[in-house]
């Protein structure tokens, strides 16, 4: 092809998705993640795209997410957090102010939290409080409340509702009319969203692809071997049990879902967290689906290469029987700069590396191309400057501007001929994530939940005939609710979110949901956590972004170690005979590679000078000779600046640690005063600080 006739086409997905909250059994939403994107992202998102009416995009739109913002636009969803906000602040009991402090402060620092001064204000004094509301007046908790719902409203909101414009302006000093007022505005807000993607897609500038149902990883529930195929050394559940009737449901159901809000069948899915099987692209093309998405490290391992220039080509493939399937796969590294890169940057400086990145691949080659951008469509940009709209702008307007690219959408793929095909008659096992399927099988935790599950349905597929359809119809979905892919992601220490409790309730609550429905005692392993967090564990939350404080052993800048990792050695205080020395841990790393500790405990202040405190950091041991002032040091060949006075803290440069386990020693006057944890050592973990921010 002559290169003045060549193209780049970009196919852009943004993948919409939350997990299933509503307890059907209970008739409650339990956590108000779907309410909350929706204001902010579910609106927002195509809204940025209509400004650039050039640039096109899919939306992969979830039927379980789908579903629950249709039940808050009906009055069904009975969020149990929507009607506590409801209350008069002079009613709240205890129990309200716990589910209170669990969420009214979820939203990013920098980019929600800050830019309300009010909301800021009150953030400090709930983080100096222990992270909670004891000490608020009624008046400082309905603004709170308020200042909540508006950090989570989206630009759309903010530039066309009357009262989300009148609110922010205001401030602070809210009423109780005034909050019930905005809450129901925003729930009737909720009621454009479904219609508008409908809107786009008449106009052909969006495409709206589904998933299964209740987001289940498929190739797992066909056929769990899947996993070995996929990564031959993962460890199994020692129980089995058949699932591949779930899959094909699934499907069904996502199917009938999509006809019924689109008056049409979807033409394409993006399989939960891309995963696919050859046994996955048979049941989907049995089920009429015309394409499907999955990550580059599914082609390289198909094709048994990694040669990049192939991952720029849609592909075909075709099963024993001789049907076949469109298949596209993602630019993992141009995906994953947008979903945890981008938002560090000045976002037109971010637009233009974007489309700089994209001139190279298109110069690379001789023939037109496609690249796939195939990412999360929502948890990202908290994370970025105003909600990425700026970023957004920037990039669609660079790319209408440019003459060698061109949106495309997978739907209508068979629109462009000169884009080379390239043909599969297998496909490797596996997800976005590390071509395998890791995060949902094979650790202790995970393997538990299957183990749980798997007892459970083999119960069943024993008494299943005696139960009428309707009773069979509500265990198959509380089935499918269970195999869902997000309690498996929240489960082990790959990923780290506060609510890793909830989630494991939520999913042994569907479990205990089938056993009433069957009239079968529950169990006495299903009321049992998974998540564990009993008293001989160290409280721990993972850092939310990098830090750089000043190491002067003293804490006169609150906002030094504001994202820092928190470590609370004194829930192992029922196990000593004597008050602890270092009580608290703060930690982090900058961007430069400096990894930061800050030790704080009452009885620090004392301490004698000769003092020595011993990190651990994996196969690393620093020995830090603690004395008053500021000093220099080398240990294990690592430059380390301490900083003593009324707490210890110590930098350590270059210090190029992902992942670490982590444990310390405090020796005074030659004898070992304290070692901590007691029972297993910490992980400390600075990956995609975006990632584990996400709330959800």
């Amino acid at each position: 092809m002559d290169i003045q006739m060549k193209k780049l086409y970009l196919a852009f997905l943004w993948h919409m998705h939350q997990p299933y909250y509503k307890d059907s059994q209970a008739n409650a939403t339990l956590m108000p993640w779907v309410f909350l994107h929706t204001i902010k992202d579910y609106y927002d998102m195509p809204w940025y795209l209509s400004k650039h009416p050039t640039i096109k995009a899919t939306f992969n739109l979830v039927p379980s997410l789908l579903e629950q913002i249709q039940s808050y636009c009906q009055d069904k969803s009975k969020d149990r957090l929507i009607t506590t906000l409801k209350y008069d602040t002079t009613s709240l009991n205890q129990n309200d102010l716990t589910l209170l402090e669990n969420y009214i402060f979820a939203a990013n620092v920098d980019q929600m939290i800050k830019p309300l001064s009010r909301y800021h204000e009150l953030y400090l004094k709930y983080v100096g409080n222990e992270r909670t509301l004891k000490s608020f007046s009624h008046a400082e908790i309905l603004d709170t409340q308020v200042l909540f719902l508006l950090s989570w409203c989206g630009n759309y909101l903010r530039q066309n509702s009357r009262i989300v414009q009148e609110f922010l302006a205001q401030g602070r000093g809210f009423s109780h009319i005034q909050k019930t007022q905005l809450i129901d505005a925003l729930l009737n807000f909720m009621e454009k969203v479904i219609p508008y993607y409908k809107n786009l897609s008449t106009k052909k500038q969006i495409a709206i692809s589904t998933t299964p149902y209740y987001h289940p990883i498929l190739p797992l529930l066909i056929d769990r071997k899947s996993a070995k195929e996929a990564k031959a050394s993962v460890v199994l559940p020692r129980s089995e049990a058949s699932y591949q009737e779930y899959a094909t449901l699934n499907m069904s159901h996502a199917i009938k879902l999509y006809e019924e809000l689109f008056a049409q069948k979807p033409k394409g899915i993006w399989p939960s967290e891309g995963s696919v099987s050859k046994a996955t692209l048979d049941l989907l093309i049995d089920k009429g689906i015309e394409w499907v998405c999955s990550d580059e490290a599914i082609l390289f391992k198909s094709l048994k290469n990694i040669h990049r220039n192939e991952l720029f080509k849609p592909y075909r493939y075709t099963s024993k029987e001789g049907k076949s399937i469109h298949l596209f796969f993602r630019d993992h590294y141009l995906s994953d700069l947008i979903g945890f890169e981008y938002s560090r940057k000045d976002p037109k400086e971010a637009a233009r590396h974007f489309v700089e990145h994209l001139r190279n691949i298109y110069l690379s080659g001789h023939d037109s191309m496609l690249v796939s951008i195939i990412l999360d469509g929502e948890n990202a940009w908290e994370f970025y400057p105003n909600n990425a709209m700026d970023f957004f702008d920037a990039l669609y307007a660079m790319l209408a501007q440019e003459e060698w690219c061109q949106t495309l959408l997978y739907d209508e793929i068979d629109e462009y001929p000169q884009l080379g095909v390239g043909s599969l008659d297998t496909i490797a096992s596996g997800s976005w994530i590390n071509g395998n399927f890791d995060i949902w099988i094979g650790s202790r935790d995970k393997n538990l939940a299957w183990e749980l599950l798997d007892g459970t349905k083999n119960l069943y597929d024993r008494l299943k005939n005696s139960f009428d359809a309707t009773t069979q119809a509500k265990i198959d979905e509380e089935f499918m609710i269970a195999l869902g892919s997000d309690w498996f992601w929240w489960y082990g220490d790959d990923h780290f979110t506060a609510y890793a409790s909830q989630f494991d309730e939520q999913f042994r609550g569907h479990l205990k949901n089938i056993y009433l429905l069957m009239g079968e005692s529950v169990p006495s392993q299903i009321f049992a956590p998974i998540v564990t967090q009993n008293k001989t564990q160290c409280f721990h939350i993972a850092p939310q972004d990098y830090i750089a404080p000043q190491i002067n052993g003293n804490t006169n800048n609150f906002y030094e170690w504001l994202n820092s990792g928190y470590i609370d050695l004194r829930r192992e205080l029922s196990t000593m005979s004597t008050t602890l020395f270092i009580e608290e841990v703060l930690y982090g790393k900058d961007r430069d590679h400096s990894l930061y500790f800050a030790f704080r405990g009452k009885k620090l202040k004392n301490i004698s000078e000769d003092t020595l405190l011993i990190l651990y950091c994996d196969d690393k041991v620093f020995r830090v000779p603690i004395s008053k002032g500021i000093s220099e040091m080398i240990s294990n060949t690592k430059k380390i600046v301490v900083g003593y006075e009324n707490i210890i803290e110590i930098s350590i440069h270059e210090c190029f640690l992902h992942k670490s386990k982590f444990s310390c020693e405090l020796i005074v006057d030659g004898k070992v005063e304290q070692k901590s944890p007691l029972y297993e050592d910490v992980v400390l973990s600075f990956e995609n600080f975006n990632l584990q921010k996400w709330y959800i």
